[in-house]
């Protein structure tokens, strides 16, 4: 899968300057969509999770991925969903089944030869792509997100 992915980053709403020595993040936070009126009001939580997508996506625009093929599909509470093992979902497909997958909806891996994006627990995004992504970096940083060099866990 990542024979020609140069360039991996773990893409977050943590700040890496309350991460300890270990790499682990101090401040309690939110971390899932379970968390909406506990801890997080559901306009923020929204903010948030529309900043995940659209930096996932401008990743992959920038990138110029047009798809990428869904792994590892996981659909504990037995949704029906519009996807399936090793489907190649095209680019203009992916908001939704993203959005599903950062709720806890369902879960899979979007991987391709030359990107991927993976989203892990506590709200932790992964993307890889093949080629510097300056605007994608920027973006990111403008929604409020942090980009820290990083290998995904789920390769």
């Amino acid at each position: 899968m990542t024979q020609h992915i140069v360039y991996q980053y773990r893409i977050t709403k943590y700040n890496p300057i309350f991460r300890d020595e270990k790499g682990r993040y101090a401040p309690k936070e939110w971390t899932s969509f379970d968390d909406i009126e506990k801890v997080v009001s559901f306009e923020e939580y929204l903010r948030v999770e529309m900043a995940y997508i659209e930096v996932a996506q401008y990743f992959l625009r920038e990138a110029n991925i047009a798809e990428l093929q869904i792994r590892g599909l996981e659909n504990s509470k037995k949704l029906s969903v519009e996807i399936s093992e090793g489907k190649q979902l095209p680019f203009r497909e992916m908001e939704p089944i993203f959005r599903k997958v950062l709720r806890e909806e369902i879960w899979c891996r979007f991987e391709g030869k030359s990107a991927f994006v993976h989203f892990g627990w506590d709200y932790y995004m992964y993307v890889g792509v093949s080629c510097y992504c300056p605007e994608s970096v920027a973006l990111a940083e403008k929604l409020g997100l942090f980009v820290e060099e990083f290998e995904s866990p789920y390769k």
